[in-house]
């Protein structure tokens, strides 16, 4: 699901919250009035056991208001940054502050307390912080000095320079390297054994898979998907704006809200070039190759070589990377690793598996 999706999402849950929240608070009687009488006797029956002796029908109340403000603070916790989920608890303050005005000023049979203002609010703290938890325990990363990590475990250690710019919500694998000014924006996600060189883009919900490389400059933007093994080289691009604009045709500043993102997906081992750009949305097909300074626009096949502006095949390639050659029963030969494959309608297939 990509950002905008999500965020659609969460701003229609947090409305219907807040509509039932309304219809909680204005209610012109207390909303427990009905099912007091058999909460008391509850409470009444529990009491005669020794851990549960001191509970009183006010505990019950409390604890009730808790609860109704912990999806607020999940909710909006959600909504913001992760460095600032502590709105979440101010809002459930001012929302529960405004719910007890309303009371006190214009409902006399509802009691306003300034205890459902401190219990509302410990409810959202609590929503909110689950929330910072969640976010921020799989980004638990610690900068490295690859010159002083013992060598056995080199290719264990996370190694996140200083200087690189790491959203507390993404999640970096185990051996994976990220260098100087590079930046990995929030839920990003960067598999096992990566390097992420200098100045390299990885945008919001991207995912990268293992073993990768992303080379000086080059610009992932969300929401792109990369499988294993796959190059991208210096100061190549994958875009995400097929109609690209900076501002509305009103004029205004153009938000997330006002265009679609749309994402490149490249195959397992796929190289792209440097300075390559990756118009998308398209496909890279499992290892193929886009030159160096191409610029894609429509799909790349399996094993296919693509070069030109815009590009287009020049033929076949295999796993190592070398141009494949025709043999004289019309396959295609590897001629580093001996491999042997099928052309069939415009697709290319290991003989194996033809």
């Amino acid at each position: 699901m990509n950002a905008k999706a999500r965020r659609g999402i969460l701003l229609t849950a947090l409305a219907l919250y807040l509509v039932g929240l309304a219809f909680i608070g204005a209610w012109p009687s207390p909303v427990d009035r009905p099912l007091a009488g058999l909460l008391r006797d509850v409470i009444d029956a529990v009491r005669g056991y020794p851990l549960t002796a001191g509970i009183t029908y006010m505990h019950v109340e409390g604890a009730a208001n808790v609860i109704l403000f912990v999806p607020l603070g999940v909710i909006v916790a959600l909504l913001l940054p992760t460095r600032r989920w502590w709105l979440a608890a101010v809002s459930g303050a001012l929302i529960s502050a405004a719910i007890e005005t309303v009371q006190y000023l214009a409902l006399s049979q509802r009691t306003a307390s300034l205890g459902d203002v401190v219990n509302n609010t410990l409810g959202a703290v609590l929503g909110a912080a689950a929330i910072r938890i969640i976010r921020t325990h799989p980004a638990r990363v610690t900068a490295q000095d690859p010159g002083t990590e013992p060598p056995s475990r080199r290719n264990v250690m996370k190694t996140i320079a200083a200087t690189a710019d790491v959203a507390e919500t993404a999640v970096i694998g185990e051996g994976s390297r990220i260098w100087h000014l590079a930046q990995v924006r929030e839920d990003a996600s960067v598999g096992s054994n990566c390097n992420i060189g200098r100045g390299a883009y990885v945008g919001p919900g991207v995912v990268i898979g293992s073993n990768c490389k992303l080379q000086n400059y080059a610009l992932v933007y969300e929401p792109a998907r990369l499988g294993d093994g796959v190059f991208v080289g210096p100061a190549a691009v994958l875009t995400n704006d097929l109609h690209p604009r900076a501002i509305t045709p009103d004029g205004t500043l153009k938000g997330s809200e006002d265009w679609e993102a749309v994402g490149v997906i490249v195959g397992r081992g796929a190289s792209i070039g440097a300075r390559a750009v990756c118009v998308a949305p398209v496909s890279i097909g499992q290892w193929a190759t886009v030159a160096a300074g191409a610029v894609v626009t429509r799909n790349v096949p399996d094993f296919a070589v693509v070069v030109g502006v815009p590009a287009r095949q020049a033929g076949w390639v295999g796993e190592a990377g070398h141009p494949l050659k025709q043999d004289d029963v019309g396959r295609w030969l590897c001629p580093v690793t001996g491999r042997r494959y099928i052309e069939s309608n415009g697709q290319l297939a290991p003989a194996e598996a033809g």
